[in-house]
């Protein structure tokens, strides 16, 4: 698989991060794997843990490309669906994949 840099998700550029997730953040969210910034930031980004992989990681890459897709909908709302997605590719099977190919 490709590595990648950026993404376009309805027509907005983000570039792709593998990067710790910022302690400040995690006093906040303590099992935050992922970020999406809004679509209307300027540099927006979406970071990933480089602990991810495997099923966890697409996971997480779903959620977080949910966020990009459809920024107005909660985050339980994200959750349920990325869970539904991420274990319908698993079960097509989507698994090599790590955080060295992105």
């Amino acid at each position: 698989m490709k590595k990648i840099k950026s993404h376009i998700f309805r027509g907005k550029k983000y570039k792709i991060i593998i990067s710790e997730i910022d302690n400040e953040i995690l006093k906040l969210v303590p099992r935050c794997r992922g970020l999406c910034d809004a679509p209307d930031t300027i540099g927006k980004s979406i970071t990933l843990s480089p602990k991810l992989s495997g099923l966890d990681l697409i996971k997480v890459a779903v959620d977080e490309g949910i966020h990009a897709c459809c920024w107005d909908l909660d985050n339980t709302t994200v959750d349920e669906m990325s869970e539904s997605i991420a274990n319908f590719l698993y079960r097509l099977g989507v698994r090599d994949i790590t955080n060295e190919n992105i």
